[in-house]
């Protein structure tokens, strides 16, 4: 089974590469990134102003702004991106709940934990890193980014799968 992601968290994941791939020292415009990855311009704005907020990119206004890295690939984790992105769940405190309902909520939140502390142990780095190892020379190729997303999180969603093999 394969960790599902909404095309917001995708799309997100394949723009912060993008920048981190694309380093040049500026910031990037978020129409040259959407170009480059075929995301729409205008909900592509609205996760970075998410991802601004989160302090996952800096944006700068102006003819020669943009949106850069806040800070290096190697210390951006998908853990944060997806907190970025991810709609807050809510917890549901019921103090009547059958003891089977008890033991799968258990279960979850162990395999939650989990999942986020692979998360943790991928960066942007390592996705850069991945990219390379596949071939792709930019990300100006979509298609070929889009295979590296959906490497990487099919690497997640693998039982036992360690974030050093990401």
């Amino acid at each position: 089974m394969a960790v599902k992601l909404s095309r917001e968290e995708q799309y997100g994941i394949m723009a912060l590469v993008d920048l981190a791939y694309n380093l040049n020292g500026g910031p990037a415009q978020v129409r040259q990134i959407a170009k480059r990855q075929r995301i729409p311009q205008r909900f592509l704005e609205q996760i970075f102003a998410k991802l601004r907020q989160a302090n996952v990119v800096i944006g700068k206004r102006g003819p020669r702004g943009g949106y850069s890295l806040a800070k290096d690939p190697s210390d951006i984790r998908l853990e944060e991106v997806m907190r970025a992105l991810r709609p807050r769940l809510q917890e549901d405190n019921r103090t009547d709940a059958p003891a089977l309902a008890e033991l799968i909520d258990t279960v979850w939140s162990e395999i939650e934990g989990s999942f986020h502390s692979t998360l943790r142990g991928v960066s942007l780095a390592n996705l850069c890193q991945r990219a390379k190892e596949l071939g792709i020379s930019d990300a100006d190729t979509a298609d070929s980014l889009t295979a590296a997303a959906s490497a990487a999180s099919s690497g997640l969603s693998a039982a036992g799968t360690s974030a050093s093999n990401l």
